[in-house]
């Protein structure tokens, strides 16, 4: 058999990131607690990114709208990502580093909890989102 390295190498960093995932189980824990309170409580979860977090964030913002595990009533939650018609106008108008942040001041409200999702780390919109 064959051993190819870069396939056993990925393994092992994805053994390694599930043992750091574990020994932070915790604030996971913690994390989820307070996002289901958000949400009982009438809070919505806004999450967002770029690029493929875009599609993630799309993702999760769909789980408290549909079913999931269970069925429960819905959730309301939010992607200030979505909409190309205001994305491309508020691009156009203010730069693209406002895109973000100009639909959290007209879609956020007290009690929300914004997410913002990077794999890169890199764009100012993201940021400019959270001020």
């Amino acid at each position: 058999m064959t051993v190819h390295p870069p396939v056993t190498g990925h393994g092992d960093e994805l053994r390694d990131a599930l043992r750091t995932f574990r020994d932070c189980a915790h604030v996971t824990e913690r994390w989820g607690a307070q996002l289901a309170r958000v949400l009982t409580g009438g809070g919505r979860p806004p999450a967002t990114g770029n690029g493929g977090s875009t599609a993630q964030a799309q993702h999760l913002t769909a789980e408290p709208v549909g079913r999931y595990r269970d069925d429960r009533p819905a959730s309301s939650a939010i992607g200030p990502h979505a909409g190309t018609s205001s994305t491309t106008a508020i691009a156009d108008d203010y730069g693209v580093d406002a895109v973000f942040a100009r639909r959290v001041r007209a879609h956020g409200r007290p009690g929300d909890v914004l997410m913002l999702l990077s794999t890169s780390g890199a764009g100012a919109d993201l940021p400019s989102a959270a001020d």
